[in-house]
């Protein structure tokens, strides 16, 4: 991937992210807006996923950029792995406990863009 695509990837990823958590925070939660945010992160948390195993294998990383070893695989690890996402019950009640992973993901996926 080049760097372009590295970053447009995270861009999108953070918009997504933003855009769930500013659903999440109108209230009261209609049908549709539940709907749309479970299925921003249903997105959000298929592409962390797909991303995290295809980066895995130590052949996958011998074809690898210098971008994509330094900044894109630690992001999407750290993502993946720290910020709840993985753990997030799609199917689950909306509450507060969406808030958290969100907004790592969008911290995560935003830090190296500018």
């Amino acid at each position: 991937m080049t760097r372009t695509e590295i970053l447009q990837r995270l861009q999108t990823i953070k918009e997504k992210g933003t855009q769930a958590l500013r659903l999440l925070e109108s209230k009261p939660l209609s049908v549709d807006t539940q709907t749309e945010i479970r299925s921003l992160a249903q997105w959000i948390k298929e592409e962390l996923h797909n991303e995290y195993n295809r980066m895995l294998p130590d052949r996958a990383q011998k074809t690898m950029s210098v971008f994509e070893l330094s900044v894109y695989s630690p992001t999407i690890e750290e993502t993946w792995k720290k910020s709840g996402i993985s753990r997030l019950k799609i199917d689950g009640p909306l509450d507060q406990r969406w808030q958290e992973p969100l907004e790592a993901v969008v911290y995560n996926a935003g830090k190296y863009l500018s």
